[in-house]
């Protein structure tokens, strides 16, 4: 039980495709003790793709915290108001698009509103990304984002180097290992992994 006693926001972004990689990490994070709190995109808490439907994503998280998601910015903005804090907020999967507007300030969304309440209270942010263009227009973002204080990445590489060379994707197996070194301020090493 090496999370026991922490609270855990984890907030899920539209990279759909990747969110069986993403559930199975949300599921250890409990086991090892975390109380979890899911968080939601607009997109994410209304959009059907063919890799599932909304309502069934919503009931999964519900079903393995034991909470209802986070999917308002008025209840993201107040949630460590009222409760227990978070020690630290995990976006997992983060797309392209979050990755830009983390970098630009940008806080339109519950996920990223979430995120502007734990830089506010010096807290770190844990980026698990898959985005197929990480290689391209979004590695303005990354960079950025890797210097800037307590934001923290889950290792990543290129996921499909023959049929998308631009694409990168964290390494989720490594979300436990990534939470406890983002706790201790340090970002867990190798930062760049081979798939």
């Amino acid at each position: 039980m090496q999370l026991k006693g922490l609270k855990i926001g984890f907030g899920f972004t539209g990279s759909y495709c990747v969110f069986d990689q993403v559930f199975p990490q949300l599921q250890n994070l409990v086991d090892a003790g975390a109380e979890v709190v899911p968080v939601v995109s607009y997109q994410v808490a209304v959009t059907d793709s063919r890799y599932g439907t909304a309502k069934d994503f919503l009931k999964r998280m519900k079903d393995i915290t034991g909470k209802e998601a986070i999917q308002t910015m008025s209840d993201a903005e107040t949630l460590n108001k009222y409760e227990k804090p978070l020690d630290i907020f995990v976006i997992a999967p983060c797309t392209g698009n979050s990755l830009s507007k983390l970098a630009d300030g940008a806080t339109d969304t519950p996920v990223l509103m979430m995120a502007k309440e734990l830089f506010r209270n010096n807290k770190p942010v844990l980026l698990g990304i898959a985005t197929n263009d990480g290689l391209s227009i979004s590695a303005k973002s990354i960079a950025a984002l890797l210097n800037t204080k307590h934001i923290y990445f889950v290792p990543f590489g290129q996921d499909n180097v023959k049929d998308k060379p631009n694409s990168l994707v964290s390494v989720f197996p490594l979300m436990i290992p990534s939470v406890l070194q983002a706790l201790n301020k340090e970002q867990l090493q190798p930062i760049l992994e081979k798939f």
